[in-house]
């Protein structure tokens, strides 16, 4: 059996934990517990630059022990990078766009970042696409990400490059990793938030759900810091357990401190190995 560790929405700075410091507990607790790869699905620091430093540090922490790769989250996204170098292969541990086969196994492991199209907002068709993108420009972080097309253009790339994974792919046990919601069925929604009804829109998109759902065996994902217990949606199991903010102003945790968190939202998937 080959044992893959996943997480998300880490939040290194906003959560005023020195990643640097704690990459060396993550990794012995890698080792220790003997996951041979670690996926992270965005949102580690407010600056690409950081957070693929940090990756590249953690890499070197466990050195052949584990395979290390990361995604990039919107806050990934704020400060750092372009949205060209966003979309390119920067570095080997970045798993945008990427295939990484799972060794000694049928298995393989289909990374994006993922984007959003507004098809996941409460308000559905009573907000039009401008005012969804004026919303946003207007309250939400996104707004300082490099953006030369629209959300809608941004989501179709992550659509169709996902749909070419899938299909050069199809012979394997594929497992998804992305960092935006991609259904319905994990969204929280509210009657009396309307700024929160408008933040669901920038959540992901429901369009790549129809396109990975009974087509992959597992799908892992965040950004909206709300947990859930894995979703089995057609054969498709879709696990979404963001480790989220621990701030006083908004505490997500159910303990007090980060490392307790990070482990106990870490999921574990297992693939069997070739016989």
């Amino acid at each position: 059996m080959v044992k893959i560790a996943l997480s998300v929405d880490n939040h290194f700075d906003v959560n005023r934990v020195d990643g640097f410091e704690m990459l060396k507990k993550q990794a012995a607790y890698l080792v220790e517990h003997d996951y041979q790869i670690y996926v992270n699905a965005g949102d580690t620091y407010n600056d690409f630059t950081k957070s693929l430093a940090y990756f590249r540090a953690l890499q070197a922490e466990v050195g052949s022990a584990v395979t290390i790769r990361f995604l990039a989250g919107n806050h990934d996204m704020v400060n750092g990078a372009t949205y060209d170098e966003i979309q390119s292969a920067v570095d080997p541990l970045y798993l945008h766009e990427k295939i990484l086969p799972v060794p000694s196994t049928n298995a393989v492991i289909i990374g994006n970042n993922g984007w959003y199209d507004y098809s996941l907002g409460q308000l559905g068709n009573m907000k039009t696409d401008a005012e969804y993108a004026q919303w946003k420009r207007a309250f939400w972080i996104d707004s300082a990400i490099d953006a030369p097309v629209t959300d809608a253009a941004r989501m179709q790339r992550v659509l169709t490059t996902t749909k070419a994974a899938l299909q050069a792919n199809q012979t394997h046990q594929m497992i998804y990793v992305t960092h935006f919601v991609p259904i319905r069925e994990a969204m929280v929604y509210t009657v009396d938030r309307p700024p929160w009804q408008m933040a669901t829109a920038l959540m992901g998109s429901a369009k790549l759900g129809d396109l990975l759902t009974g087509r992959v065996s597992a799908v892992v994902f965040g950004h909206e810091h709300f947990r859930d217990a894995p979703k089995l949606l057609s054969g498709t199991t879709y696990y979404h357990q963001p480790l989220g903010y621990g701030l006083k102003r908004l505490f997500e945790w159910q303990s007090q401190d980060w490392w307790t968190e990070w482990r106990q939202t870490l999921v574990t998937l297992t693939v069997p190995t070739l016989s």
